[in-house]
């Protein structure tokens, strides 16, 4: 459990899962927790910060573990990516996020929301968004509604990516300046001239004029691809 506070979540854990591990960079907060649930051996508590800690060192050697948690909002990106780079130590993730965030993970090409974001975590994972909450759902209370989805991680990649670095350097580039054609985009954040740009787009099928949001992860990995033969 990411962020276990006071132990709201922790309580009912306890009673699903064979050994709970709790992680929370309070120390005083694990006190608490340490006081509240002393009866209980098959949880343990860890005073550390999520983003600095090693998952080998938390779970069992040779197990996997499903992950969850309310994440502090202004960490999620940063959790996120915790995630994804531990992914083959993780089975599922349930996580509470902005819900702004849990619809641009979850979205699809040709929405507002299909971002560099959908991408990076729909690259290795199903993501449903399981139900919504009101900011009165919480205490402190925020000023935005959450959202609680599921991760799933997947045994191999979505679509096949030859290099990831340069497919999500293609894709961040694409995204650059959303309201300008993929053929501008690019150009405008690869540095690189339009007329060698506009030969891969065509020597692939994609037309130029097209918009980043308009592409789907199997056309990023074949532009990525393709950009890469070229520079070659």
């Amino acid at each position: 459990e990411i962020g276990a506070g006071s132990g709201a979540l922790t309580k009912h854990l306890l009673y699903k899962a064979k050994k709970a591990v709790a992680v929370e960079i309070d120390k005083r907060l694990c006190g608490v927790l340490r006081q509240k649930f002393a009866s209980h051996q098959n949880l343990s508590i860890v005073n550390a910060d999520i983003l600095k800690a090693n998952l080998h060192d938390l779970i069992q050697p040779e197990h996997s573990c499903k992950v969850v948690g309310n994440l502090p909002y202004q960490i999620t990106s940063p959790v996120l990516s915790f995630l994804l780079q531990n992914r083959r130590l993780i089975d599922a993730c349930v996580l509470t996020v902005q819900k702004e965030v849990a619809l641009r993970l979850s979205s699809r090409p040709g929405s507002k929301d299909w971002s560099p974001l959908s991408i990076a975590v729909q690259l290795y994972a199903d993501v449903e968004i399981l139900f919504h909450l009101k900011p009165g759902s919480f205490f402190p209370r925020p000023g935005v509604d959450s959202s609680v989805i599921r991760l799933w991680f997947l045994p191999q990649t979505r679509v096949w990516v030859q290099n990831e670095k340069p497919f999500f350097e293609v894709v961040r580039a694409a995204f650059g300046q959303r309201r300008k054609i993929l053929l501008n985009s690019l150009a405008a954040n690869l540095d690189l001239p339009k007329d060698r740009l506009e030969v891969i787009l065509n020597g692939i099928g994609l037309d130029p004029k097209r918009r980043a949001e308009t592409l789907d992860m199997d056309e990023f990995a074949r532009l990525s691809s393709a950009m890469c033969e070229s520079l070659k």
